[in-house]
């Protein structure tokens, strides 16, 4: 059974006065336990696809479904993380985690407890009450993932979200973010340009061109270097 469902899903923009289309019959089934890394160059509409899941903006056409419900052009139902952190400057990694438990109208005191036992589990307990500009990059992120996961949804859609940061972090935190996700049973779809991301750290990747899914691939649980070169190179002559 499907937890996310994208069907039919078609996109475009006023370009210079012309429709652009962006997204050509989308199709994509999301499972509980599912890592999804979409791949393909700029411009493709790989963040366009996430912004639709996420529901900021509405599809031409198609219909998005989250438990077998509807949520085309719904926000909130979702954890959608962008490129950029977005953390509120004066806000403490706490209250900042916080912010969907606030927008949702919950209680925040009996969320706040939730927040503190999560904290061990992001790496962030020594960093409950920092300021974003006292965090280096790679915290940052986590307290951006932490936020995301407070929205309560077992699907994240994340758009690229250690693109920004130097190679060694990055390493670093896509280890992490696996072990987050099957520590937390999320489903995940990501949106990314690396392809040796994609393969470390997916069940199944994605790829697409000009606003279409050309091929999808099964990634093994284990691929040694050789496999994983020539894995690479088939991703790559699709782009």
């Amino acid at each position: 059974m499907s937890l996310l469902t994208a069907r039919d899903i078609h996109k475009s923009f006023l370009f210079k006065g012309e429709l652009s289309k962006v997204l050509r019959g989308i199709n994509l089934e999301l499972k509980k336990d599912d890592f999804i890394s979409i791949v393909g160059s700029s411009g493709c509409g790989k963040s366009t696809l996430l912004e639709l899941l996420s529901g900021i903006s509405l599809p031409d056409s198609g219909d998005i479904l989250y438990d077998d419900q509807v949520i085309t052009g719904q926000t909130g139902i979702l954890g959608y993380m962008p490129q950029e952190d977005l953390l509120f400057p004066w806000l403490k990694t706490i209250d900042n985690i916080l912010l969907p438990i606030r927008v949702q109208g919950k209680d925040i005191r009996v969320h706040r407890q939730k927040v503190l036992e999560l904290l061990p589990i992001f790496g962030l307990e020594a960093f409950a009450d920092y300021l974003p500009w006292q965090l280096s990059g790679g915290l940052r992120q986590r307290v951006a993932l932490a936020r995301t996961y407070m929205t309560g949804s077992k699907v994240l859609l994340l758009d690229e979200p250690l693109a920004n940061l130097d190679a060694i972090t990055r390493n670093t935190l896509q280890d992490w973010l696996a072990d987050i996700v099957r520590k937390l049973g999320l489903a995940v779809i990501l949106v990314t340009h690396d392809i040796d991301e994609a393969i470390k750290l997916s069940t199944r990747i994605e790829v697409m061109k000009e606003g279409v899914f050309l091929a999808d691939f099964a990634v093994p649980d284990h691929i040694d270097e050789h496999e994983q070169k020539l894995f690479k190179e088939s991703i790559r002559a699709l782009i």
